[in-house]
């Protein structure tokens, strides 16, 4: 018979179509927004949640490399800060005797009297930081404060509350089979949990 040549590879055709087409990135533009109280989201840690206006008050645009130092610096003083504030409990805790004696030195420290020179930043990875952390509740209000929030609606507080023991008491209580008449799933329309 007749020598028939092998069909091309369809994997090998689509790799050489995609070889040619690739999606590159110039710049990056950063859109800048107010700090706002947000009703959008349920912390953890209990008060007032954390949100951002509307619409943007400002815009920049980066090029690849300046925005990458942008952050890199960005990061480093996030990581800087939560030290600053590690060191000033430690201190805290050392003068108060672990909290259990009352010390008028420990209660006077501020984050001013931690200097650059007490803190180990060389000892920590600046990517192995994990900068999305949870805010406490007063580092929250001092935030919408100095972001110019004048009242911040106690409302919230109490929906938040509500919000997080109702996800607390998630599912119903059967056990094995489903009793339909005790079951709050089924009472709500949904399959039993």
């Amino acid at each position: 018979g007749d020598f028939v040549p092998a069909a091309p590879s369809i994997l090998r055709r689509s790799r050489a179509r995609r070889g040619g087409k690739r999606v590159r990135f110039a710049q990056v533009t950063v859109y800048y927004f107010a700090r706002r109280q947000g009703f959008t989201c349920v912390p953890s840690a209990g008060g007032s949640s954390l949100g951002m206006a509307p619409r943007h008050h400002r815009a920049r645009r980066y090029s690849l490399s300046q925005f990458a130092h942008l952050r890199q610096v960005s990061h480093r003083q996030h990581l800087r800060q939560h030290l600053r504030r590690e060191k000033l409990r430690a201190r805290r805790r050392e003068l108060t005797q672990n909290g259990t004696v009352p010390s008028a030195e420990a209660a006077g420290l501020t984050l001013a009297d931690v200097s650059d020179d007490d803190l180990d930043v060389g000892q920590v990875e600046v990517g192995d930081y994990f900068y999305l952390q949870p805010l406490p509740t007063k580092r929250r209000r001092a935030l919408l404060r100095a972001s110019g929030v004048r009242r911040i609606d106690a409302e919230e507080r109490q929906e938040l509350r509500a919000l997080r023991l109702s996800r607390e008491q998630c599912g119903c209580l059967c056990r094995l089979t489903c009793e339909p008449r005790t079951c709050a799933c089924s009472q709500a329309g949904i399959q039993c949990q």
